[in-house]
């Protein structure tokens, strides 16, 4: 690519870029994280500042662009209750933020938000999590699979995403897989609320309608990606790798053949935690243990996560749901793990922890990028 290609523009989406572009930002992260390790001087941006736009909590996001900008000699203002879209409008804020700062991190739910504020903005623009992809993340795990394979060793390999999560973690991956030519599975449950409340006790089901009234919507509930959705992604697949298939399943046993499987925590813990008994009902056959990694029939296969996980029932959010629960069995299975088990998570723990180092190193690369800087150095 030519040096400065990508300066100016924001980084909204991945599909907003080609896969030369993107194969691009890998190399740089991967250059740039060979730079650190060795001491080398990264600091190009000099007297230049980056604001981080959060609205929703943080950690492995915040960290990466607290600490990619300094090596990259910006300084940064973190900026989570302003006036921003409630006492000020947004075209007002952009303007402000324009004339002080010279690129933005953001992260919030809402993904017309930031288009409206892309529109605004006459510097560039960093997505660090939207409700429509996480584009960052992507990069991350696929310059992690670049370590692990070798330069674009996991092509035409397959990556299964199993669980929750349709709307967004499995879109991303489906398109990042499409972009940079894997075989993408989304094996989910298409149970509804319904049923899965009927499994519970009698007592269960009287303590969750206590918390949650009868047609009561849960966002998030259905799980399954969006038509829409699976039809961009498939059109992405037919532009850029039709020799790639794409696939959305209730089957388990379509995790044979995975190379590479992942999944995302249940997102039950903004509720109290009888809620989210008709969740573990809905997900419970979908938790990424050894038997499942076992269906790959491939011994070589590896699990990534973007974190946090519940591994386990080591963190307060897991515990109040664990100790909430009279059933002895299913105590017993979340103690093992939620959506994974901590002996799958740990037997993994070099790919998963990679993984969350190289969020750092790819959110370096874009800001390094979208500043107009050289890959050459």
């Amino acid at each position: 690519m030519k040096n400065g290609s990508l300066k100016g523009k924001h980084f909204l989406t991945l599909e907003d870029f080609t896969p030369e572009e993107l194969r691009y930002l890998l190399d740089l992260s991967i250059q740039l994280k060979r730079e650190k390790k060795a001491g080398i001087d990264q600091k190009k941006n000099i007297g230049k500042n980056m604001l981080l736009l959060f609205e929703m909590e943080s950690t492995r996001t915040r960290c990466s662009f607290e600490t990619a900008a300094p090596d990259l000699g910006m300084g940064t203002t973190y900026l989570s209750n302003s006036h921003f879209g409630t006492k000020e409008t947004i075209k007002d804020s952009m303007r402000v933020f324009s004339a002080m700062y010279d690129v933005i991190a953001y992260r919030g739910m809402e993904h017309e938000q930031l288009l409206k504020m892309a529109e605004y903005s006459t510097i560039p623009i960093i997505n660090g999590y939207t409700m429509h992809e996480h584009p960052t993340q992507m990069l991350a795990d696929f310059m992690t699979l670049d370590e692990v394979y070798g330069r674009e060793g996991y092509k035409g390999k397959t990556f299964v995403y199993i669980g929750r999560g349709g709307a967004c973690c499995a879109f991303s991956y489906a398109v990042a897989c499409a972009m940079f030519g894997m075989n993408f599975k989304f094996i989910t449950s298409f149970m509804s609320l319904e049923e899965a409340v009927s499994r519970l006790t009698k007592e269960e089901q009287e303590t969750f309608y206590k918390e949650v009234p009868k047609g009561t919507r849960i966002d998030g509930w259905s799980g399954a990606m969006p038509e829409e959705q699976k039809k961009f992604v498939r059109e992405l697949y037919a532009k850029y790798n039709p020799q790639c298939t794409f696939t959305e399943t209730e089957d388990v046993n379509e995790i044979k053949g995975a190379d590479v499987v992942s999944t995302e925590n249940w997102g039950f813990f903004t509720n109290k935690a009888i809620t989210w008994l008709p969740g573990i009902v809905k997900y419970k056959d979908y938790q990424v243990n050894r038997e499942l990694m076992e269906r790959t029939e491939n011994p070589d296969a590896i699990f990534i996560h973007m974190l946090p996980a519940t591994h386990n029932a080591d963190h307060s959010g897991a515990r109040k749901l664990v100790d909430s629960i009279s059933d002895p069995e299913l105590k017993k299975f979340l103690e093992k793990g939620f959506e994974v088990t901590d002996e799958v998570f740990e037997a993994n723990a070099e790919y998963i922890f990679r993984e969350a180092e190289n969020r750092q190193h790819t959110i370096k690369a874009v800001t390094y990028a979208v500043m107009g800087n050289d890959a050459e150095g």
